[in-house]
C-alpha cells in the first residue's frame, strides 16, 4: 500500500511537469492498481486473525479434550479443517482472497495441531520430526488444489521447521538429503500458485540448510558448492539478465541471494578458518573486498539489493580489517577517530559510486 503510494505520488510529479500525459498518467496508476499484490494492512490483519482464532480453536479444544468422546473429537478437528478449506474456497470465488487465504490458514494450523493431539489420544510413538513432515505433506498436498499462496509459503517455513526439529533429534530422519526434497517440491509450488513470498523464504531456507550442514557435519568442502553456485547465479543475472529473467521471471532477487551466498561463505571462511591468523583474515577480507566491488560494478547499477549488500560488507569489512590490523596499537581517543573517519571515507566512496552507477544506468536506459 506504502510502495503504490509512492508509485502514484511520482505519477503526478511527472504529469505536473509535463513528462508524461494525462492519459499517460491514468493509465499508469490503473496498472499500478490491477498489479498490487493486495497484501497490505487488510491482509496482515486478516492472516493475524486467522492465526488468534486458530489458537483459540486448538485451546478450546484442547481444555476441554478429557471430556470429549474419541469420536467427537476427531469428528471437531475434521469440521475445523473442512470448514477452513471449503469457506476459503468460497470467499475466493467471491474475490476476497485474502479473507480466504486467512480459512485456509486456518485449516492449515488446525491439521497440524490435530496430528498431535489424535497421536496424544491414541497414545501413538513418534518424534516431532516425524508430525512435522506429515503436516508438510497435507499443506503441500492442499495448497496445489486450491492454488494458495499462503499454504505455499507454509509449506517453507514447516519445512524450516522440520530442519530444526530433526537437528534436534540427532538429524537421523535425514534431512541433509529430505529437505533438499522439500525445497524443489516448495518451489514447484511457489511456482504453480505464483506465492513470491514462498520464493524469498525458500532462497532463504536453503542459506541456511547449506550453513547448518556445513556445522553439523562439520565439512568445510560443503561451502565450495554453495559458493561456486551463488557466485554463479550472481554472474548469470549480471551477464545474461534478459535470459535469466525470460527462464524465471525474478532475476534481480536470484542473483541477489546468489551473490548474498557467496559473501556469506567467504564471511564464515575469514572468521573460521582463518580465525587467530590475522595475514589469512586480512588475505580473505581482501577477497571480499573484491567480490563487493565486482558485485557494484556488475550489477549494482541496475540491482538494488546486490548494491546495498555489496555497500554493507564492503564498510564491515573495511573497519573490521582496520581496526584488526592497527586497532591494538591505539587508545580510545585514537580509536574514535579513525572510527571517525573511516565512516566519512566509506560515505565519501558511497556517494560517488551512487552518482557512478546511476550515471551507468542513465546510459544503459539510453542506449537502443
Amino acid at each position: 500500500m506504502a510502495v503504490s503510494f509512492g508509485i502514484n505520488r511520482h505519477i503526478s510529479r511527472w504529469e505536473s511537469k509535463g513528462i508524461i500525459d494525462s492519459d499517460t498518467a491514468a493509465r499508469l496508476r490503473s496498472d499500478v492498481e490491477t498489479s498490487r499484490s493486495g497484501f497490505g494492512l487488510g491482509g496482515i490483519l486478516a492472516v493475524l486473525g486467522a492465526v488468534l482464532l486458530g489458537a483459540a480453536i486448538l485451546s478450546l479444544i484442547a481444555a476441554n479434550w478429557e471430556v470429549m468422546p474419541r469420536l467427537v473429537r476427531l469428528v471437531l478437528i475434521v469440521a475445523v479443517i473442512w470448514a477452513g478449506y471449503l469457506g476459503g474456497a468460497w470467499r475466493v470465488s467471491r474475490g476476497e482472497r485474502m479473507l480466504g487465504e486467512a480459512f485456509y490458514l486456518i485449516a492449515a494450523i488446525t491439521f497440524g495441531a490435530g496430528i498431535a493431539l489424535v497421536g496424544q489420544m491414541y497414545h501413538l510413538a513418534g518424534e516431532p520430526a516425524e508430525a512435522v513432515l506429515l503436516w508438510v505433506a497435507g499443506v503441500m498436498i492442499a495448497a496445489p488444489l486450491l492454488r494458495s499462496e499462503i499454504l505455499a509459503s507454509g509449506s517453507v517455513v514447516l519445512a524450516g521447521l522440520f530442519l530444526f526439529l530433526a537437528l534436534d533429534d540427532g538429524g537421523r530422519f535425514g534431512y541433509s538429503w529430505l529437505l533438499p526434497i522439500l525445497l524443489l517440491l516448495c518451489a514447484g509450488l511457489a511456482w504453480y500458485t505464483g506465492a513470491r513470498a514462498a520464493r524469498h523464504l525458500i532462497a532463504i531456507l536453503a542459506i541456511v540448510y547449506v550453513f547448518v550442514l556445513r556445522i553439523d557435519l562439520d565439512e568445510a568442502a560443503i561451502f565450495w558448492p554453495a559458493a561456486l553456485v551463488g557466485g554463479g547465479l550472481f554472474l548469470v543475472d549480471a551477464l545474461r539478465h534478459p535470459l535469466l529473467e525470460r527462464w524465471t521471471g525474478w532475476s534481480k532477487a536470484v542473483g541477489a541471494y546468489g551473490f548474498f551466498t557467496l559473501l556469506l561463505v567467504l564471511i564464515f571462511l575469514q572468521f573460521d578458518e582463518f580465525e587467530g591468523t590475522v595475514p589469512g583474515e586480512v588475505m580473505a577480507g581482501f577477497l571480499i573486498l573484491a567480490c563487493s566491488v565486482a558485485g557494484l560494478s556488475l550489477s549494482g547499477y541496475r540491482n538494488p539489493a546486490v548494491r546495498w549488500i555489496a555497500y554493507s560488507v564492503f564498510s564491515f569489512e573495511v573497519i573490521y580489517l582496520a581496526f584488526k590490523t592497527i586497532g591494538t596499537m591505539i587508545g580510545t581517543a585514537g580509536f574514535f577517530l579513525s572510527a571517525g573517519v573511516l565512516v566519512l571515507l566509506l560515505a565519501v566512496f558511497v556517494m560517488r559510486m551512487e552518482r557512478r552507477l546511476k550515471q551507468r544506468a542513465q546510459l544503459t536506459e539510453a542506449a537502443p
